[in-house]
């Protein structure tokens, strides 16, 4: 485990360097506000430099996955600031002639509709995040035809618990999707910590991939 990894102790959660993530506990929605913020400064720290370079030995290691090589369709993220990028999982992707597909926010409800790219240019700023998004014109690809869903998330445990953002899209659309699907999250290794506050429709993955590490998660 890298040195900006997490542990527990006495129900508060620690980076390994020593610094608390104060009042977080393993069952509470009051915890969950509270990695979230911690999390996002550590986000915010990172120069662009060491996004761009720690997010490239995370894509090698996911685009060695057996899991990637076997996906004919795979879904990916539109990163935001101080996420692992995707960039190489796209061009990988689409060298190997595989169908990727970005996803979309609904007008309503949780499920996200997924559209195909063939390109990162297909891709467009959209919603008050301004994440970018498939155009209206994108092919809409079914969610049950998607083999691969990369997923983003504040942070991840080794056995696979995950904590969004909190709109719980993810959330809806991993529980929604084909069981037979698998749900791979991508992070940095300070995201991965021992525990996390979990509460009921919080939707697991199968793997997590980090810059230094592949863990099981759900044993998959």
């Amino acid at each position: 485990m890298d040195a900006a990894h997490t542990a527990q102790r006495r129900g508060t959660f620690f980076r390994s360097g020593g610094e608390p993530l104060r009042g977080v506990m393993a069952g509470g929605g009051d915890g969950k506000g509270v990695v979230r913020a911690r999390l996002a400064a550590l986000r915010r720290a990172l120069a662009p430099e060491d996004v761009a370079a720690r997010g490239a030995r995370a894509q090698s290691r996911l685009l060695a996955l057996p899991g990637f090589a076997r996906a004919r369709t795979v879904a990916l993220y539109a990163p935001l600031a101080g996420e692992v990028p995707t960039e190489a999982l796209l061009s990988a992707a689409l060298a190997a002639a595989k169908t990727v597909c970005f996803p979309v926010v609904p007008p309503h409800g949780r499920v996200l509709t997924f559209r195909a790219v063939q390109a990162a240019s297909d891709l467009v700023p959209a919603g008050r995040l301004a994440i970018r998004e498939p155009t209206a014109s994108s092919p809409e690809v079914a969610l049950d035809s998607i083999e691969l869903f990369v997923v983003p998330g504040v942070a991840f445990t080794r056995d696979g618990q995950r904590l969004g953002r909190g709109a719980g899209y993810y959330d809806a659309t991993l529980a929604a999707a084909s069981p037979r699907s698998l749900r791979v999250g991508l992070a940095f290794g300070e995201q991965v910590l021992d525990t996390l506050p979990v509460t009921p429709g919080d939707f697991p993955v199968d793997q997590v991939v980090t810059e230094d590490a592949t863990f099981p998660g759900r044993g998959r």
